[in-house]
């Protein structure tokens, strides 16, 4: 199914057969290296072959406009576009948030250069963007001062490392205007070929980039876009027949809100299709980081390791161009919802879950029935899943589109709530069908993702397929929970040595489904599953968990996720994800550099505010409680603990789980957050229930007595 059509894409799920085969041929080719015996290099006779479904081929035309998005462009104001998109040009939108936002031309067009996120040498936060430089005699004018601010960048970009590639590789390349000298000067600031204006231009180069301008929201657009679109016009009757002209926008609209810009390719394999890449494998979703990789692999160049894109390919047929506009303008307008929602989601969730665990426990100390208050911590169990399930009623597409967002999610909540209010184990089942739901998704493309609050966002720029911190946390905390509740039953019926296989199957299908390059992609979060079932399992087990044994479990977390990271470098370097470019990183030495900005993301956090804090030292409480639980932790969990064994080994995960997650993922305790927000409303249940004998009740794994 795909966000922007809402069709279903059973390719997907065939998907495997060539991930397989490319890992496979990466094998035979380092066997063939070991060994001294030639390696085939087909591929190389048409560089477009060497990423299938590619779209673009030498000669290319890059033509950028700052400010280009899916908003602006319709039949008067851009007829050039509009002719081009009616003619079957392949479309999408872009991401084009760089290190600040919202980004400036000059940090798009830098970007482009670095093939990277790069970043001008002021923050333009509450100012003016920083002009584009000039160029005199063939050299970008304040070079050396863009280069030295990259150093203080988190992302430490090289900038000129597109014009020194081609220039390595002795392929001609022209720069048309001041933006497009910044993409393919060399890393010295030298445009071998450089002209102003593109009727001075030449077109004879293999590659070609062009500054159409800015668009600028408070100074005439309408008349920039005209501008921008007589260029683009003059591009295509200058440029080769055979070319194929890339038409974006390098940032968002001067004075504007966040937005996707827009981008088109001519060309007969991208006629009439979405277009998406890689690294985003989102239908119609593609980044400005994309370009600099798809410049490289039309040319027939070998991509550099610090391009962190990857080329456009096709995705699906795209309809008319007044629906294809309509529809990829629609990506922004729902991200920004979403945005919206996102923080009030989670921080809701906790602060509901807080609510309704002190109103349970002082309901149970006065000694008044509180039903309504454990169907309510059921409904709040629930809400995650439903978070995911709304987009199936596509409530972007209602009158009212936030309403119909939240409306959908507490309804489902509440309806799935009352459809397991009666069965003995409510929250077991609630916790299989949370964990069956989140893994076929990862497993056919997340497409529930990417119309949830706790999905990904394209406006951001982070994370586009796969399952990022929040879905992370989600998948973890009801698969232990799941876990618990198969081990309980599993327990009085085949034996302590079935349970505990039971719990490691469950917990080795969770860290493959959520660390699984072409699945979930999340290189944290396996950190995270391996030592929370280690332990989970050694309590089925009975068996102490001393010093060795956490040491033990740290490891196998480590190789776990080091063999998955390198199967996924063993793909081709455009179908590699996070786990595959870390590792490239490590050979590079560019490792710590990863490792150093997440820490600094996680730490920042702390600066998040006061329910951060608190989460903060709840945390430390909880971590307290592992570790010496009958002297700090309360007399009410004490019992519970003692009467329900499994429910200690279920907590101690749980905690597990919290802890490393925000420690390995640059949430930092966000992760923590939500995880209690998450797992709340089960264990509180649970704990609440334990030794209880009411009808009906919702208990994580006994059976009504």
């Amino acid at each position: 199914m795909s966000w922007v059509t809402g069709e279903v894409n059973l390719t997907r799920l065939t998907s495997l057969r060539p991930i397989v085969d490319h890992m496979l041929a990466r094998i035979l080719v380092a066997a063939a290296t070991l060994l001294g015996l030639p390696a085939t290099a087909a591929a190389a006779e048409d560089p477009a072959a060497a990423v299938p479904g590619a779209v673009v081929a030498a000669p290319v035309v890059v033509v950028g406009i700052a400010g280009l998005t899916w908003d602006n462009l319709t039949e008067d104001g851009a007829p050039t576009l509009w002719r081009m998109l009616e003619d079957g040009a392949g479309a999408a939108a872009m991401t084009v948030r760089t290190v600040h936002s919202p980004p400036c031309p000059l940090d798009g067009w830098l970007s482009l250069s670095a093939g990277r996120a790069a970043t001008d040498p002021q923050p333009h936060r509450d100012r003016d963007c920083t002009a584009i430089p000039s160029v005199t005699d063939g050299t970008v004018d304040g070079w050396s001062g863009l280069v030295q601010a990259q150093h203080d960048s988190v992302y430490d970009p090289t900038l000129g490392l597109l014009g020194t590639t081609l220039a390595d590789n002795n392929v001609c390349a022209t720069a048309v205007g001041q933006g497009a000298a910044l993409a393919l000067a060399t890393r010295q600031g030298q445009v071998a070929r450089y002209y102003p204006t593109a009727q001075t231009a030449r077109w004879d180069c293999p590659v070609t980039m062009v500054d159409a301008g800015i668009l600028d929201r408070r100074r005439d657009p309408g008349r920039a876009l005209r501008q921008a679109d007589d260029t683009v016009r003059e591009v295509l009757e200058k440029a080769p027949p055979t070319a194929a002209v890339i038409v974006l926008g390098v940032s968002q609209p001067l004075h504007s809100t966040l937005a996707m810009s827009a981008v088109l390719v001519t060309g007969p394999r991208a006629a009439g299709h979405y277009l998406t890449a890689q690294s985003t494998r989102w239908q119609g979703i593609v980044r400005l980081l994309d370009i600099p990789s798809t410049i490289v692999a039309a040319a027939g160049v070998p991509e550099p390791n610090d391009f962190t894109g990857a080329p456009l390919i096709a995705s699906g047929t795209r309809p008319s161009a007044a629906d294809t506009v309509s529809k990829l303008a629609d990506v922004t307008h729902r991200d920004r919802d979403l945005r919206r929602s996102s923080g009030w989601f989670v921080n809701g969730l906790a602060a509901a879950v807080l609510l309704a665990i002190a109103a349970l426990a002082v309901l149970r100390h006065t000694g008044r029935r509180t039903r309504t208050v454990e169907f309510s911590l059921l409904a709040l169990a629930a809400l995650p899943l439903c978070s995911y399930l709304v987009r199936l009623i596509q409530w972007w597409r209602w009158p009212v589109p936030l309403a119909a967002l939240w409306l959908g999610m507490l309804l489902g909540a509440v309806a799935l709530a009352f459809a397991l209010r009666r069965l003995p184990r409510a929250v077991t089942v609630l916790a299989g069908i949370t964990v069956v739901v989140l893994a076929l998704d990862a497993i056919t493309g997340t497409v529930l993702h990417h119309g949830s609050p706790l999905g990904p966002s394209p406006l951001s720029g982070g994370r586009y397929y796969g399952f990022g911190n929040t879905t992370f946390v989600v998948f973890a905390v009801h698969a232990v929970l799941f876990a618990t509740g198969v081990a309980r039953w599993l327990r009085s019926r085949s034996g302590t040595a079935v349970a505990a296989a039971a719990v490691a199957a469950i917990g080795l299908v969770t860290v493959v489904v959520d660390a699984w390059p072409t699945w979930g992609a999340d290189v944290g979060g396996g950190f995270a599953i391996v030592p929370a079932f280690v332990l989970l399992t050694l309590d089925v087990l009975r068996r102490r968990i001393g010093v060795v044994r956490l040491l033990l479990t740290g490891a196998a977390a480590v190789v776990a996720v080091a063999l998955i990271s390198v199967l996924d470098w063993l793909r081709p370097a455009a179908s590699r994800s996070h786990a595959g470019r870390f590792v490239e990183d490590l050979l590079n030495g560019d490792g710590l550099g990863v490792v150093t900005r997440k820490a600094g993301y996680a730490f920042g956090s702390l600066s998040g505010g006061p329910h951060l804090w608190l989460a903060g030292l709840l945390l430390l409480y909880l971590l307290a409680v592992v570790v010496a639980r009958r002297q700090v932790a309360p007399a009410w969990f004490e019992r519970a603990v003692t009467e329900r064994h499994y429910l200690w080994g279920c907590f101690v995960a749980i905690v597990t789980i919290a802890a490393i997650g925000s420690a390995a993922n640059d949430y930092g305790l966000r992760i923590a957050l939500l995880t209690f927000a998450v797992a709340g409303p089960p264990l509180a249940l649970t704990i609440a229930r334990a030794g209880s004998r009411v009808t009906g009740e919702a208990d994580l794994t006994h059976p009504r007595r």
